[in-house]
């Protein structure tokens, strides 16, 4: 009788595992108030068994020649990492109530993982890691993405993450000409008591006072022997000029997560 009970217990805990504790549908639906400020372009319907998912990018600004910097933001490439998927909703929201700024364009990809986000997991419908498929381009989420960016002239990419590591914040940059850039916003973030990460290690490489510098080696250690590129190894490689990757710490209560996220995008662009 006890066997019968954990089993029936184990299967129940796999059971509430692949519920649904997000709403995606309504998480995004505020896109489609936006002013004229912004264009919601579909860029493609991902299709689960029982679920289907319509991917959006959102565009501020007036695309022109004049404009002196063109962003792409992304939000949601793994699923469970919501803090950055909050924070960039409220800079979206924040950046249509002011007055628009003429000399920018910014691309949102917001919520690229939308089944993760459902179900509050790290990889897609399939168990793919969507920030693992940046050099084979396997997931639908993946080709939409790069098919609807990959002819912009963006002059930075800036990708959202969380970690687990302690409780420090951490940035990865991949060219030695931003270094000066990394050092700017790791010193606004600890002028806003905002600690940095020291400890975490990805594969080779170590984090030193907040930031992970990604050399020549390591890019094609990634990309030709693992055979797996993130958002940054793939920009970096088309020459985007600032390629970031932010990873806010899980381990910090939310509202200051959402803080690290709102400080980052609003000197990114200038306000």
């Amino acid at each position: 009788m006890k066997k019968i009970i954990i089993v029936l217990f184990l299967f129940a805990q796999y059971i509430n595992a692949a519920d649904k504790v997000r709403n995606y549908d309504e998480q995004i639906n505020f896109i489609f108030y936006l002013s004229n400020k912004f264009k919601v372009t579909e860029i493609g319907t991902i299709s689960y068994p029982n679920n289907n998912y319509k991917l959006y990018k959102i565009t501020y600004g007036i695309p022109n020649k004049n404009n002196k910097k063109n962003y792409l933001f992304i939000s949601g490439v793994h699923g469970n990492e919501i803090a950055p998927i909050y924070g960039m909703k409220e800079f979206i929201q924040y950046l249509d109530s002011i007055k628009i700024i003429n000399d920018i364009k910014i691309d949102f990809i917001y919520i690229l993982n939308p089944y993760g986000f459902e179900y509050n997991v790290r990889h897609n419908g399939n168990g793919i890691d969507l920030n693992r498929d940046f050099i084979n381009f396997e997931t639908y989420e993946i080709k939409y993405f790069i098919n609807n960016t990959k002819e912009e002239k963006y002059s930075g990419m800036y990708d959202f993450h969380e970690h687990s590591a302690t409780t420090g914040f951490l940035l990865y940059y991949y060219s030695n000409k931003n270094k000066r850039l990394a050092n700017n916003i790791l010193e606004i973030l600890q002028n806003n008591n905002i600690p940095l990460e020291n400890d975490y290690v990805d594969a080779v490489l170590k984090t030193k006072n907040g930031a992970i510098f990604v050399p020549f080696y390591a890019k094609l250690y990634f990309m030709n022997i693992n055979k797996q590129a993130t958002s940054g190894l793939f920009f970096d490689k088309i020459n985007v000029k600032e390629v970031f990757v932010f990873e806010t710490p899980r381990n910090m209560e939310m509202a200051k997560r959402i803080k690290i996220v709102d400080i980052l995008l609003k000197y990114l662009v200038g306000i």
